[in-house]
């Protein structure tokens, strides 16, 4: 799913802010999943092992994860439980080597909007942005969700329509 944002508004990629960074928004749907399956994919260090690859672990200020065949490692700094999650993110091969990405969650029917505002780029950043997050990230996390929804109990919205 692509969302279009009127030119010049906070929401288009190419916005700049006063201070000279730049925001990419991402947005995917991921279908099977509810907010608090996709909110543990990216806060339970089991998990985050599971999808990335690589090792997860609580740290001070949330938990640290990293891919290396993606460039990535990340931290989450600020969480509210199926809401969103705030993940600071270190590119060391980007011209931003630390920004931050705010990743919401909305409930639709049978699947978990995911929006995502990665803040504090340059305008040489905002592809790599892109790239990072769709089809990376969120593609490795939505398999996973897909992979353990079917064994895990409807919450949220989510109509079943009758079966489980």
């Amino acid at each position: 799913m692509t969302l279009t944002y009127r030119p010049g508004s906070k929401q288009d990629p190419t916005f700049r802010h006063p201070d000279g960074t730049h925001n990419v928004l991402v947005s995917d749907i991921i279908q099977k999943g509810t907010p608090p399956q996709v909110y543990r994919g990216l806060t339970n260090p089991a998990a985050l092992r599971d999808w990335t690859g690589d090792d997860a672990a609580e740290t001070a200020d949330g938990v640290g994860w990293k891919l290396p065949e993606l460039g990535v490692s990340g931290t989450s700094i600020g969480e509210v439980e199926g809401e969103y999650v705030k993940v600071v993110l270190d590119t060391p091969a980007w011209p931003t080597t630390r920004s931050v990405a705010t990743v919401r969650l909305w409930p639709v029917p049978r699947a978990t909007l995911v929006m995502v505002s990665h803040r504090g780029l340059t305008a040489d950043d905002l592809e790599l942005s892109r790239a990072l997050w769709a089809p990376g990230l969120l593609n490795r996390l939505r398999f996973w969700v897909q992979a353990m929804a079917p064994h895990s109990r409807a919450v949220g919205i989510v109509d079943t329509g009758g079966r489980e």
